[in-house]
């Protein structure tokens, strides 16, 4: 890795670990605050492990959030006190102690749903990836870190929320003519 992209990593962590410490404390209340740290850190070192493996090119927080996501589930189930499950990307916390023999049923119909959801998921991730880096983070911060458009504003450097609002409304138009036509693309659905 140049002195370019530790410049580019280094700048990375610097706008986002404030930012995926309280998405990750709000998400898995579970997790104590050095625990959250941990899982940070780590993520950093398999995000550059990526990025000096040419896996990826650029950081990208989307990405970096799903290193984390996946180092915390695995930090959850060491602890054993919780189990989540992820369906759907949407993250369901049993509070009281599940039975392994429903879990391991929940995840046989997960695996058998798995490979739709999988080409859904790769059509998202197409669509986001024609997309503009404002676009991605405008929709991103509103749907997966659950922003207010106040705060997304602030951070995107908008004039206000309704500002970001508006932009957000021309971005979801765009994915779905980008997700639609690729859905088309390659389903003909």
């Amino acid at each position: 890795m140049d002195k370019s992209y530790e410049k580019t990593f280094a700048d990375f962590i610097k706008a986002n670990e404030q930012r995926a410490i309280n998405t990750l404390s709000k998400h898995y209340s579970v997790l104590s605050e050095e625990d959250i740290k941990n899982i940070i850190y780590d993520s950093y070192a398999v995000l550059h492990k990526n990025i000096v493996g040419k896996k990826v090119q650029n950081p990208d927080y989307p990405y970096f959030l799903r290193i984390c996501y996946n180092l915390s589930l695995k930090a959850i189930r060491k602890q054993g006190t919780h189990i989540v499950l992820g369906i759907n990307d949407t993250d369901i916390q049993q509070t009281n102690m599940v039975s392994m023999k429903k879990v391991e049923t929940i995840l046989q119909v997960s695996e058998e749903q798995e490979s739709v959801i999988k080409e859904k998921k790769q059509l998202v991730h197409e669509a986001l990836g024609e997309m503009a880096t404002r676009c991605r983070e405008l929709l991103w911060s509103f749907y997966a870190d659950e922003l207010s458009w106040a705060t997304i504003a602030e951070q995107c450097g908008l004039k206000n929320a309704d500002t970001a609002k508006a932009a957000a409304s021309r971005c979801r138009q765009t994915f779905k003519e980008k997700y639609n036509h690729l859905r088309l693309m390659f389903y003909g659905k």
